[in-house]
């Protein structure tokens, strides 16, 4: 029998006129292993990313629904989406590599014994539990590599230019890299999972997720997230799912995991009362440390081209480069110039020099008489 739990979810294509044909697409099941949601992103065009995201939902369902009691169910969720891979890249023909269509995806899997998460790209879920938020999930995208690699801070990936890039998404290839975690998040009653699309999380902040969700039902709080969104610009097609526990994980005390790993995610100051905290120790009475997921190993990030490189000590910020290479602009032209100042004055001697010989060679002014 499968836990209770309150769910709801709303997804709407956003206010960008150009964006109206919602790519996203979302899903929730009732299965023998679990409660099953899903949310996927496609991309692509409007056609190729709305296949796409239906299609790997469809395959998620329906793989998912063909468990019996009794099936790993983390073993299940990741075998159902590196299927949907498969058919979502077979999709697009040969004749059109280059324009080929994909999407995200993020899946829970709630069950009595916890919860299976798995994802790839870079729609997230997040945990709510007593108070405190958690992202769970680590974008597989070019932002996050660099805020990996200690290029950027979490603070500056917020809005980075090159957010819509991500490094892992289903279609791309015949074979995919799906990130599940190695042990399922014990939940307890009240915890709730917060599953979007970037067009949500790119907008509305974890503090502000954690006062909406914790203060209101889950289908209010759909509709407040995609509001706050909206109002934000809506930039992009919106979907949110939310699932909360009304019954405690059912697992022997040893085998709980105590950690929830995730991407750091910088808080803002808010009135509320309400901590955010990304990646933080979950309060557990005991157990032991869940190991982080294994992830794939980064896709380089080759340095953008430059007129003018140069070589700064490890630790030195973009800015402070910036400061070097100006400071080096406005020496060099102090020393252009001095040379030309230097010049000038050197010509002039030459000159007066060249009128010295005339001068002393003349003739000596005539006696006068009396």
């Amino acid at each position: 029998m499968l836990p209770a739990i309150e769910f709801a979810e709303k997804t709407d294509p956003g206010r960008d006129p150009d964006k109206q044909v919602n790519e996203d697409a979302s899903a929730y099941r009732e299965t023998a292993i679990g409660h099953l949601s899903v949310v996927c992103d496609g991309m692509g065009g409007h056609q190729g990313g709305r296949e796409a995201s239906h299609a790997a939902i469809a395959t998620i369902i329906e793989l998912v629904s063909r468990a019996v009691p009794g099936d790993d169910a983390a073993a299940t969720l990741g075998d159902a989406i590196r299927e949907a891979n498969r058919r979502v890249y077979a999709l697009t023909p040969p004749e059109m590599q280059r324009a080929r269509a994909g999407s995200t995806v993020v899946a829970v899997l709630l069950h009595s014994e916890g919860t299976e998460i798995a994802h790839v790209g870079d729609s997230r879920v997040y945990l709510l539990h007593e108070a405190q938020i958690f992202q769970v999930t680590k974008d597989h995208s070019a932002v996050q590599q660099l805020v990996d690699r200690g290029v950027i801070t979490p603070a500056q990936a917020i809005g980075h230019p090159n957010a819509n890039q991500i490094t892992r998404a289903l279609g791309m290839f015949p074979e995919v890299d799906v990130e599940v975690r190695q042990e399922p998040v014990r939940h307890l009653v009240g915890d709730a999972f917060v599953l979007c699309s970037d067009g949500l999380s790119d907008l509305v902040e974890p503090s502000e997720i954690l006062d909406v969700v914790g203060t209101v039902s889950a289908e209010q709080a759909t509709g407040k997230l995609i509001d706050l969104a909206n109002a934000r610009g809506g930039h992009d097609n919106i979907t949110v799912q939310i699932l909360r526990a009304k019954e405690s994980a059912d697992v022997q005390q040893s085998m709980l995991p105590k950690t929830v790993t995730g991407t750091t995610v910088p808080e803002t100051d808010r009135s509320s009362d309400m901590k955010t905290e990304i990646g933080a120790p979950l309060p557990e009475p005991s157990g032991t440390t869940m190991p982080a997921p294994q992830l794939a190993q980064p896709v380089p990030i080759p340095p953008a081209p430059s007129t003018l490189s140069i070589a700064a000590p490890r630790g030195v910020s973009v800015g402070m480069r910036r400061e070097l290479v100006a400071a080096i602009a406005i020496a060099l032209v102090a020393l252009l110039v001095l040379a030309s100042v230097v010049l000038a004055l050197l010509q002039m001697q030459q000159r007066q020099r060249a009128l010295r010989p005339s001068i002393d060679n003349s003739p000596p002014p005539a006696a006068s008489s009396n």
